[in-house]
């Protein structure tokens, strides 16, 4: 009986190997299993997920500029979340979006602190008792804000007060403000934990404006943050004082 040397052997044996590397590089790897350990990837190499259709679903890796972003789409291939750079600002920032594209959280590239989507509202409630127009009945009430008599202001007062979670670097806020009777001239501030972030003042006739936007990012992360709206007074008459918004962006 003939016996086939080993070096034949050997021979089908490294001709088999290379064969079966040939068909796996072709086919890909089909699943696989990683036991402690794990994946890495360098010299910007990128993670790439499509469907069924060849909608890309998830891409993590370096974009057109080089740098290493993150996309997560929708079934058809909408955007859900992302991370993207800003040339405006020079910071990277995330954001979710919903299915029109349209970004409803993310974090703020302009500041580095705190979010810029959604908006948040803070809540305000009168500290005062409103000024009533009995002598004048066209004015004040009937043009829908409220407003204080000068006389019952002491000096720099407290008119609206409320409290936040500060989740922004930035604050407005929207109201009706300067003279409602006679022609008083009328700083309005606006504190959080009794520091002024912001200030107007108005020597004109009532007004619905919006002021601001004011930094607060010395107090974004804190909670329970006292929010207060004041106002202090020249001359004699009824000033305007009503908050209509006011919000962290």
């Amino acid at each position: 009986m003939q016996v086939n040397q080993p070096s034949n052997i050997i021979d089908r044996v490294i001709a088999l190997e290379r064969e079966l590397a040939a068909v796996r590089k072709k086919v890909g790897l089909s699943s696989a299993v990683i036991a402690r350990g794990g994946l890495t990837l360098v010299d910007d190499s990128y993670i790439k997920v499509t469907d069924s259709d060849g909608v890309e679903i998830l891409y993590i890796g370096p974009d057109a500029e080089g740098k290493q972003r993150f996309v997560l789409r929708r079934e058809g291939g909408a955007t859900l979340m992302y991370t993207a750079g800003s040339s405006q600002y020079g910071r990277d920032y995330w954001a979710m979006t919903d299915s029109s594209g349209r970004i409803i959280v993310s974090d703020s590239a302009e500041t580095g602190v705190g979010l810029a989507r959604p908006f948040l509202p803070i809540p305000l409630y009168a500290q005062f008792i409103p000024h009533t127009y009995t002598d004048n009945p066209d004015i004040g009430e009937a043009s829908g804000y409220m407003s204080i008599n000068v006389s019952k202001l002491a000096g720099e007062t407290v008119l609206w007060e409320g409290r936040a979670s500060v989740s922004h670097a930035w604050v407005a806020i929207d109201g009706v403000w300067g003279w409602a009777v006679d022609q008083p001239s009328v700083t309005y501030r606006l504190k959080f934990n009794g520091t002024e972030v912001g200030s107007w003042t108005v020597n004109a006739g009532a007004v619905t404006a919006r002021k601001g936007r004011f930094s607060v990012s010395a107090f974004t992360g804190q909670d329970w943050v006292g929010v207060q709206v004041t106002a202090s007074a020249s001359g004699s008459g009824v000033i305007a004082c009503q908050v209509l918004g006011c919000y962290l962006l």
